[in-house]
């Protein structure tokens, strides 16, 4: 063999031994993610989708796209009413056999609410007692026979949790019963005159306001002294309420179309001054004009207090825009104002429902908040329900909870939870 060769030989070895050597150390690099010399090299891996890894990336790059996630209360360990207590009362519309059920409301009342409205036990046909005043004639003749059996479970509640309540509702078309309005308080006996009507309608007035205050000082804090008195397609030529339906308004029959304002002045009459005086409806934002217009003469005479505005609603009202105006036009009138009895429907259960239901509620929550903030004198929302299995509107949905009791997005809407846009 030539030198030449020999040497060409030893060459070769020697550069084969370099590339495997270095081959190992690039194997070594990938291994264990470090690059010792040279420019930094980006290798990138193909990972199963469902991989997780051990140990959390150290890469910081944003992602293309992230999901809008399910909304997570921040304010968990706060519920309604601590979260507005510096702008308004929260309330909640409660019949006997939620405050029966303990295990399932109770945590969730006190957590929430810190007002209570009886659903009907304090209604005209809850209060009035017609065996006792069809008994006591002729000495009930002019001062029906009253009792208090039906809302005691809840006055008990409220008291013994300060709690103060909304006394719902002393004249009222619907709810009252015709005994009361005929000479022998029976359902099939005559019409009374104007005249006694009027004097038993003072003393029901009187007898309830005045049960109150004696034996349940300070708890009544609100009034709902008429109830859907005015009503553009049922009423005369002013809207004063003629008949509801097929039924007849037998307080504008018997006594006549001023009824509300006597109801108002026997209330102001005996309503000690810690009471608010309130004329409650639904349907405000088609007939705010109308109301202003027929209570002037009442507010005039310093009467009456506030506008409660019932807001039975659905997704498809208009809150910021048409419903904000009526309430902003009740507070420009002179009156504080409420919603007295507040829930938002929607057709269905789909994700996409709920959603726009949480937005209204976070709108009106936020819009009413607003309004402390500009100097009106709003007063504060109560729910009607505590969850869509405990409500008159059993196929809307329109409550914060569900029918298990378990928060639904409307919750999070009316804490104004981030996760909720503040779009109607």
């Amino acid at each position: 063999m030539s030198r030449t060769f020999k040497t060409a030989n030893i060459i070769l070895i020697l550069l084969t031994a370099l590339f495997l050597a270095g081959c190992g150390k690039i194997e070594q690099q990938k291994d264990t993610g470090k690059v010792e010399e040279g420019p930094a090299v980006s290798v990138t891996e193909a990972v199963e989708p469902t991989a997780v890894p051990t140990e959390a990336p150290k890469a910081t790059a944003t992602p293309a796209f992230t999901a809008t996630p399910t909304p997570v209360p921040t304010h968990e360990t706060k519920g309604l009413a601590e979260y507005y207590k510096d702008s308004f009362p929260i309330g909640v519309a409660v019949p006997n056999g939620v405050i029966n059920n303990k295990t399932k409301y109770w945590d969730n009342i006190l957590h929430n609410y810190n007002q209570i409205t009886c659903e009907n036990e304090t209604k005209p046909d809850s209060v009035l007692f017609q065996s006792a005043s069809a008994k006591g004639l002729p000495g009930t003749y002019l001062e029906a026979a009253i009792h208090f059996d039906g809302c005691k479970k809840i006055v008990e509640f409220c008291e013994e949790n300060d709690i103060q309540m909304r006394l719902h509702t002393l004249v009222w078309h619907s709810q009252t019963p015709r005994w009361f309005f005929t000479e022998d308080y029976t359902p099939g006996g005559a019409l009374v005159s104007r005249d006694v009507m009027l004097k038993r309608m003072e003393n029901y007035i009187k007898d309830v306001l005045e049960y109150f205050d004696t034996n349940h000082p300070g708890l009544i804090y609100a009034v709902d002294v008429v109830n859907e008195c005015f009503d553009k397609g049922e009423g005369d030529t002013d809207g004063v309420r003629m008949r509801a339906g097929d039924n007849e308004n037998l307080w504008y029959t018997v006594v006549g179309a001023d009824y509300y304002y006597w109801a108002f002045y026997f209330a102001r009459k005996y309503a000690p001054n810690y009471m608010t005086l309130y004329y409650n409806d639904y349907g405000m934002t088609g007939k705010y004009e109308m109301v202003i217009k027929n209570l002037q003469k009442v507010k005039d005479e310093g009467l009456i207090d506030g506008i409660g505005m019932q807001s039975h609603l659905s997704v498809n009202d208009r809150i910021a825009t048409s419903f904000m105006l009526a309430l902003r036009s009740f507070c420009n009138a002179g009156y504080c104002v409420q919603l007295t009895e507040l829930d938002i429907g929607v057709s269905d259960t789909t994700e996409a429902s709920y959603n726009l239901q949480a937005r209204k509620y976070k709108v009106l929550f936020k819009e009413c908040q607003a309004l402390i903030e500009k100097g009106y004198d709003f007063r504060g929302i109560t729910l009607w329900g505590v969850g869509d299995g405990n409500t008159w509107r059993n196929n809307d949905y329109p409550l914060l909870f569900d029918k298990n009791m378990k928060p639904k997005p409307a919750y999070y809407g009316a804490l104004q939870e981030d996760g909720i846009l503040a779009m109607e």
